[in-house]
């Protein structure tokens, strides 16, 4: 059986009735856009470690369908879940010999770099944030001292950022 025709069955008759919409969705778009496309014609029982890990890689460097510049790691492992997944069922219904994806190497996922405030840069913004009429911003000077970051801190900055902007002209 070829694998685009096991992930149709897949999908269809142990994804679709017992998994959430939103995953539905998901699983959907990573078998249409990457994996019958590009491994689709493959017979199950050619789907090797090495082949797998040679897609791994391509996602890697090349994946990202818009840009043509690899998917980042999380992406790359949700699809990789999405091959594991029907491949162990595959392998537990007997449509494949032997299951062997649990040999290929996940890609690591690399940590952002995070940038920091100055003391000064801090004091500056907690200056700003005490001084400011609007109690709410108390917030902000909590989250600088207690490394904190909420989008409502980050909101609450910009607002004072902007109106520290207007005072000064």
């Amino acid at each position: 059986m070829k694998y685009k025709d096991w992930l149709d069955v897949w999908f269809a008759n142990y994804i679709e009735p017992s998994s959430k919409t939103k995953t539905c969705e998901r699983y959907s778009e990573i078998i249409e856009k990457h994996l019958k496309v590009k491994l689709g014609e493959y017979e199950l029982e050619e789907l090797s470690p090495i082949v797998i890990q040679k897609y791994i890689t391509e996602l890697m460097q090349s994946g990202n369908l818009t840009t043509g510049k690899g998917l980042a790691a999380n992406s790359v492992n949700r699809i990789i879940t999405v091959i594991q997944n029907s491949l162990k069922l595959a392998y537990t219904l007997g449509e494949l010999k032997e299951y062997t994806t649990d040999k290929i190497r996940l890609p690591k996922t690399k940590e952002k770099e995070v940038s920091c405030f100055s003391l000064a840069e801090q004091k500056k913004i907690e200056q700003a944030a005490l001084s400011s009429k609007k109690r709410k911003f108390i917030g902000i000077v909590i989250c600088l001292y207690s490394g904190c970051v909420s989008e409502n801190c980050l909101r609450l900055l910009g607002q004072i950022l902007i109106s520290r902007k207007e005072r000064l002209r």
